[in-house]
C-alpha cells in the first residue's frame, strides 16, 4: 500500500516556505530510467532489473537566486527473484520504495545550498528476508557545492532521519563535468558515505557506525533536442568497513557491486 503520510508531510513543508512571485513559470522535469539494479547508500536493495520514474517541479521565488523543489520517486521490480537483496521477492511490475520531498535551493557567493525534507516509503517492509519491518521513514537534509578548480564540484550532504532512526547519514564527494561537443556532455563523481549506529541498522541490518559506502559513476547524456536528454551511465558501490562486509558476507549480499542504468529525461 501506497503510504501517504509522508506526501502530506512534504506538501506541509512546501506550503510553509513557499513565496512564489506572481506570474512566475514553473520549470517540470520528468525521468524514465532502465536499470540493471537498485542500489541505496550501499546496500543493493533489488539484484535484478528495475524502472525508475522521477518527477520534478522547481518554481521560482522573490529571491532571484532561489527555488523551490517538490519531487516525487518511484522504483519498480521488473522480476519476482529481487536476487540476492535487502527487498523481497514476489513483487514484479509493483513499487517497491516511493520517495517524495520538497526542498529550497538558493545561490550564495558561488555556493549552492539545498535544505529540505524527504520522505521514503517502503512497499513491502513486513517482508525483509533480513531484518525487522520496515516502513516510511522521514529526513531533513542539507546539500552544499560550489565549484573550485579545474571545474571540480566539491559536495557535501548531510541527512538527519527524525522518525525512525534518529541518526545522521553524512556524504562527501566530488563531480566533474566533461563537455565534448553541442549535443554529448560526460560527468564522473566519487563519494564516500559515513553512517551513524542506528542509520546502519535500519539501511544495512546491522548497528555499526562509521565510512560505509564508497561509489563511483560515469554517464554519458545525449542532448536529443531541446527538452529531450538521454543518458547512459555505470555505477559502483564498494562497503568499506570491515565489520559491514561481515555481516554482508553472512546474509548473502555482495557488498561491492556494479550496475548500469539507461534513462530519458524531458524538461519543460
Amino acid at each position: 500500500m501506497i503510504r501517504l503520510s509522508g506526501a502530506l508531510l512534504v506538501f506541509a513543508f512546501l506550503g510553509s516556505c513557499l513565496v512564489v512571485p506572481e506570474g512566475a513559470r514553473p520549470e517540470a522535469t520528468i525521468s524514465g530510467v532502465v536499470a540493471s539494479e537498485y542500489n541505496f547508500r550501499g546496500m543493493t536493495n533489488v539484484e535484478a532489473p528495475v524502472a525508475q520514474v522521477e518527477a520534478q517541479i522547481d518554481l521560482p521565488t522573490k529571491l532571484e537566486t532561489g527555488f523551490v523543489s517538490v519531487r516525487a520517486f518511484a522504483n519498480y521490480d521488473l522480476k519476482d527473484d529481487a536476487g540476492d537483496a535487502w527487498f523481497p521477492d514476489g513483487h514484479s511490475g509493483e513499487p517497491s520504495q516511493i520517495d517524495m520531498a520538497a526542498s529550497y535551493t538558493e545561490t550564495y557567493r558561488g555556493f549552492d545550498f539545498t535544505t529540505g525534507i524527504v520522505s521514503y516509503a517502503l512497499q513491502n517492509g513486513d517482508e525483509f528476508p533480513f531484518a525487522a519491518e520496515r516502513g516510511e521513514t522521514k529526513e531533513v537534509f542539507f546539500h552544499a557545492s560550489r565549484e573550485v578548480a579545474l571545474a571540480l564540484v566539491p559536495l557535501l550532504a548531510i541527512h538527519y532521519d527524525f522518525d525512525e532512526v534518529e541518526d545522521w547519514y553524512v556524504n562527501a564527494g566530488v563531480s566533474r563535468e566533461f563537455p565534448i561537443n553541442e549535443q554529448f556532455v560526460a560527468d564522473a563523481r566519487i563519494s564516500l558515505g559515513y553512517v551513524g549506529e542506528d542509520q546502519a541498522d535500519w539501511i544495512y541490518g546491522f548497528p555499526e557506525s562509521g565510512l560505509a559506502d564508497l561509489q563511483a559513476a560515469g554517464r554519458i547524456s545525449y542532448l536529443l533536442d531541446q527538452n529531450t536528454t538521454i543518458h547512459l551511465s555505470v555505477n559502483g558501490s564498494s562497503i568499506i568497513d570491515s565489520t559491514l562486509q561481515d555481516w554482508f558476507d553472512l546474509i548473502g549480499i555482495d557488498e561491492n557491486t556494479v550496475w548500469a542504468a539507461l534513462g530519458v529525461t524531458w524538461g519543460y
